[in-house]
């Protein structure tokens, strides 16, 4: 009789040596890194799976977390805003956040995701709860984003309130409002 592990399309018997090493060294990056680099043709499912154990015991590696965000928004690209796959990556994000909150990049990288799916309300306040996350000395990282969303979103009340809080931090940049 065949073995139970061939009927898993997933699996092959090279994964068990990665598996063993996972087990061994759960929190080592280069070990999560190979058998992710290992899987890279493997269905995004798969590959989901492994991000997320990975993450579960690195949570606060940027790395990890950059690479598989990346890899969750790209594969958005073509899918109609219905499908559930933009939903799952933008709870990924969020978990991603919980510890990656002091991380610029990825708040701009869940802004410009957000900003994909045109949800003006969770866009304005993941815009705000970004300017409260990070220090003020990273804010210059946000505002440009911030600023191009509301001139583009075509709604006045938020531009001008965007724009008034603003110029508080940035008040030499009057002419633009």
């Amino acid at each position: 009789a065949p073995m139970a592990a061939a009927s898993a399309p997933d699996l092959d018997f090279d994964d068990v040596s990665y598996e063993e090493d996972i087990l061994r060294n759960p929190f080592s990056l280069k070990h999560w890194w190979w058998y992710l680099e290992f899987k890279h043709k493997a269905p995004q499912k798969y590959r989901y799976m492994i991000y997320e154990r990975a993450v579960k015991n690195l949570p606060g590696s940027y790395k990890l977390w950059f690479k598989y965000l990346t890899e969750r928004a790209f594969n958005c690209k073509n899918l109609s805003l219905e499908d559930a796959e933009w939903e799952q990556t933008n709870a990924a994000f969020e978990r991603a956040l919980v510890t990656m909150h002091k991380m610029p990049r990825i708040w701009l990288d869940y802004l410009k995701f957000l900003i994909q799916q045109k949800r003006v309300t969770l866009i304005r306040r993941t815009f705000d709860r970004a300017l409260r996350a990070l220090p003020i000395t990273q804010h210059n990282r946000i505002w440009p984003l911030y600023l191009r969303f509301v001139q583009s979103a075509r709604i006045p009340e938020l531009a001008v309130r965007v724009y008034r809080r603003f110029l508080k931090i940035e008040p030499d940049r009057v002419e633009e409002f």
